[in-house]
């Protein structure tokens, strides 16, 4: 069984500079699809090619590679980083959830069940899906004495909290409007995507820590 390993100290700023970096492009780049789509609504449209690039929303636009982009560094890390013993098999599945993620993503299939069905039916059918798989990593991580057992899942459940939570207060703020116009519609899909892509940001980070931490404690 693989020695269980801890750091002395938690990250230090010179480890985790790149995050806020990261954080700072993703704010730019949600930000000015944001202004974007708001010049539309107001008659200023850019270029199509510029604006399907810069949709909030759109599959293949630069918002939605970003959040899909985390995620395959992540799965990347995890895969790479793995230990020995059954913390190998693990991160595997760690490494699997987390490209699932990116996968979901690029194929907007969140959206897809919403327009399918509705904003409450995802939210249950994501939590019936998100809750026994994160409850089950939780318990295999500890039973094969993972350290990273508690931090991993602890960001992969605020990254499905962030996805579906965001997604029905969004509908919620449009239902007890009066008029939820096109500027409401552009608005919640800004705080649903930009909080995506922080989540995510989130979930690379703590992988990194941990599978660094993996590799010099081997």
């Amino acid at each position: 069984m693989a020695r269980s390993v801890r750091p002395a100290t938690g990250p230090r700023l010179r480890d985790v500079w790149w995050v806020f970096g990261l954080v700072l492009v993703a704010a730019c780049l949600f930000g000015t699809a944001f202004v974007v789509r708001l010049r539309c609504l107001a008659g200023a449209c850019v270029r199509p090619a510029v604006g399907q690039l810069l949709d909030l929303e759109a599959v293949g636009g630069l918002p939605r590679l970003f959040t899909a982009g985390v995620f395959v560094a992540a799965a990347v890390l995890a895969w790479r980083g793995r230990p020995t013993g059954w913390g190998a098999l693990w991160w595997t599945v760690v490494a699997g959830t987390v490209l699932g993620l990116a996968v979901l993503k690029l194929a907007s299939a969140h959206s897809i069940v919403k327009g399918a069905t509705s904003p409450w039916t995802t939210l249950l059918l994501g939590l019936a899906v998100t809750v026994p798989g994160l409850c089950l990593l939780y318990v295999a991580g500890r039973a094969w004495r993972v350290p990273a057992t508690g931090s991993v899942v602890a960001v992969l459940g605020a990254y499905a909290l962030t996805a579906l939570g965001l997604d029905v207060v969004t509908t919620a703020a449009a239902v007890v409007q009066t008029y939820a116009g096109a500027r409401t519609g552009a608005s919640a899909a800004f705080v649903e995507e930009f909080g995506e892509a922080l989540a995510a940001l989130g979930v690379l980070a703590v992988v990194r820590w941990w599978t660094a931490v993996s590799r010099r404690g081997r």
